[in-house]
């Protein structure tokens, strides 16, 4: 959970970071102030529970997740280890250098899907510039920070029509475009997903069990 969390605040901290430097080149984004709030929070919750950790180490989340082992078939080691689990989780916040190799892959990782997003522009006969494709990929993926349906069907689409309407493409052309971006983004995870799950389960069994040694 820790892990999945850091990663989430990870990505908003990415996103938005692109967002700002590329505003000048940008048409009018109306909710950029929304975004900066976000931000705000979202930098604010970074150094509350980096401080934290840095102060208390695994104690305050020891504490937090306590009341868990008032939970059947939970004890209180247990409760505790989920902490110290959690608290592990967010051992990137302690580590200043581990925390920015991630920034920057994370960050790496979203202009590359912008550079996606610009080249399928040429198949739909729309002369935008790289600023569209970024501005796409920035507006799909915060939409999608709270939960939504599955696989963001649907809510991909709204958000991608925002973005694109801002440089001036009508809803219909810009939900065409959407369809075939998400299933771009999408559908190629699962093939791979499957292969790589497959090739996992192989290891497993191949892999000398404790009984074994």
């Amino acid at each position: 959970m820790g892990t999945i969390t850091l990663e989430r605040v990870l990505d908003v901290l990415s996103l938005l970071t692109l967002l700002f430097v590329a505003v000048p080149f940008l048409p009018e984004v109306t909710w950029l102030r929304r975004a900066a709030l976000i931000a705000v929070v979202v930098v604010a919750l970074v150094l509350g529970i980096t401080i934290m950790l840095a102060g208390f180490g695994d104690r305050p989340l020891r504490f937090v997740l306590r009341p868990l082992a008032r939970l059947p078939r939970v004890s209180v080691d247990r409760a505790e280890q989920a902490g110290a689990n959690l608290a592990l989780g967010f051992a990137a916040l302690r580590d200043v250098k581990l925390a920015v190799v991630a920034f920057v892959l994370t960050t790496v990782s979203w202009v590359a899907l912008a550079v996606s997003a610009w080249a399928l522009f040429f198949a739909f006969d729309l002369e935008l510039g790289f600023g569209a494709g970024l501005l796409v990929v920035v507006t799909t993926n915060l939409v999608q920070v709270l939960p939504s349906s599955p696989g963001a069907l649907g809510v991909f689409e709204a958000a991608t029509q925002v973005a694109l309407g801002a440089f001036g493409v009508g809803d219909s052309r810009a939900l065409s475009y959407a369809v075939v971006l998400h299933a771009l983004n999408f559908l190629p995870y699962l093939v791979v997903g499957l292969f790589v799950l497959q090739r996992h389960r192989g290891f497993l069994r191949r892999e000398p069990q404790p009984s074994d040694a």
